[in-house]
């Protein structure tokens, strides 16, 4: 029995030590989660005042991690004199419902960025969002195509009408939202360009992740015209409505 005590410590020792290594393997398998850069105050800010840029600070958070409507490092100026709607701790985040957005908008605009007013065709969605959300904004527009009549080379050509939807923009951020429409921070370019396309397009916005690095290239959305519509019919069995739609089967009645 002596014997057996040291044999069974050691035992217990040595499976103790396998678990102790499994458990260190697994953490260094893990790859490491994405982080975000978001705000901070770094000194009570009490309900009603103005936060001061001396009091707006960063913290790394992983991406599981950060609340609903933080605030990105890059809407910084977003937060300078804006007023707390609620008392907000050292330590705390700065969450867009946080802010009182009592001063001028154009706070809210980076270094070289233009507020751009987009309305929507459809405001379904707007009812569900808020500032700091992401968007994809979405196309639909009809557009001429020269086609030619037969295809013989002296045939001549024509002008039909195309309709196509199509991403617009993968990716912004929402500053506000006003009636049917939102406010966007854009580099000049865009914001002209933006301008533009709404007075030939209908627009809707799509909701995304916040902060999803996937599909911002243009391209990767394609586009779809509305002559696909007839392809995806095709080939398929027309349904008739009877007279009276409900009607029990006589012979799966009798069965029963």
């Amino acid at each position: 029995m002596k014997n057996a005590i040291p044999l069974i410590t050691a035992v217990l020792l040595g499976l103790a030590a396998v678990f102790a290594v499994s458990k260190t393997m697994q953490r260094e398998d893990k790859p490491e989660e994405k982080k975000r850069q978001v705000l901070i105050v770094t000194g009570d800010v009490a309900a009603g005042e103005l936060i001061p840029e001396s009091r707006v600070g960063v913290k790394s958070v992983p991406e599981s991690a950060v609340p609903k409507n933080a605030i990105d490092v890059s809407n910084m100026a977003f937060t300078y004199n804006q007023r707390a709607k609620r008392p907000i701790m050292k330590g705390d985040y700065i969450l867009y419902l946080d802010i009182e957005l009592d001063q001028s908008k154009s706070r809210a605009l980076g270094d070289g960025q233009w507020g751009v007013p987009v309305k929507f065709a459809d405001t379904t969605l707007l009812k569900m969002l808020q500032p700091g959300d992401d968007i994809a904004i979405v196309g639909t527009f009809t557009y001429k195509e020269a086609v030619k009549r037969g295809k013989n080379a002296d045939a001549g050509v024509e002008m039909i009408n195309r309709t196509v939807t199509t991403v617009v923009y993968p990716r912004v951020s929402i500053l506000a939202i006003n009636g049917n429409g939102v406010l966007l921070s854009m580099p000049p370019q865009q914001a002209i360009a933006l301008t533009a396309i709404q007075r030939n397009a209908a627009l809707y916005p799509i909701l995304r992740k916040k902060k999803d690095d996937n599909a911002l290239n243009r391209s990767d959305g394609g586009k779809f015209e509305d002559s696909a519509l007839t392809e995806m019919v095709k080939g398929l069995q027309n349904i008739e409505i009877p007279l009276v739609p409900f009607e029990v089967n006589a012979s799966s009645t009798k069965e029963k």
